[in-house]
């Protein structure tokens, strides 16, 4: 059952990272592109977790989910970050996040995670993510997921809009369900959450941008 729900959570990531790239490939916004890449990497994390669940963390996964679960987070602040600030602000920010990225990828290989303890701990990153890759992991998780859940609350209390809370709303329902898990809630709260996240998260990206647009077209037009 809740490897089932791991698969369901990869394939909607999947899905929803396939719409993010043709919407790429039809307006070329950089947001779009770093939105791909966050639910690209979404999907990866859930395969790590779905084929592992019922047996235990082997070494090689478990490096992939840890970049994984760190990057799919500050990518999607990098998307935030096009719609908020200026292309060189965000351009500054896109390239802090690749060095970030980079430098977890070696650290988590040069030094490789001790598996050790339940899946759920080490699901958490508790004991395994030692050293420069833990450094680099709560920096990456803890900036990315602030910007996040900061920047669409500060859109909405701008625009009243609520499309906003409900990217604030996804980004908080997937940390909660990974807190109610580790406290031994169920475990098959984990993957419930991340659904519900992903959803969230979608639906107010697609909704928000579609405003967005639309209000920029009326400029022109009454501008014209």
């Amino acid at each position: 059952m809740v490897e089932s729900l791991f698969w369901a959570a990869a394939l909607l990531a999947a899905i929803f990272a396939l719409a993010l790239l043709s919407r790429y490939r039809y307006r070329h916004a950089p947001f779009y592109l770093w939105w791909t890449i966050s639910f690209a990497l979404y999907t990866v994390a859930y395969i790590t977790e779905a084929t592992s669940v019922h047996t235990r963390w082997a070494v090689f996964p478990y490096q992939l989910y840890v970049i994984a679960s760190a990057t799919l987070v500050a990518t999607m602040s990098v998307g935030t970050t096009y719609l908020a600030f200026s292309k060189r602000i965000a351009d500054i920010y896109a390239g802090f996040i690749v060095l970030l990225a980079v430098v977890l990828t070696g650290s988590v290989f040069i030094t490789p995670p001790v598996i050790h303890g339940s899946w759920l701990a080490l699901n958490g990153g508790k004991d395994a993510i030692v050293g420069l890759t833990q450094v680099v992991y709560i920096v990456m998780a803890s900036l990315g997921g602030t910007i996040v859940i900061v920047g669409a609350l500060w859109s909405w209390w701008k625009t009243r809009r609520y499309y906003n809370l409900l990217i604030a709303a996804g980004a908080l329902a997937a940390g909660v369900g990974g807190t109610l898990a580790s406290q031994g809630v169920g475990l098959s709260i984990l993957p419930v959450m991340n659904i519900l996240g992903l959803v969230l998260i979608f639906v107010g990206y697609v909704y928000s941008r579609s405003s967005h647009q639309g209000q920029s077209a009326s400029r022109v037009a009454r501008g014209a």
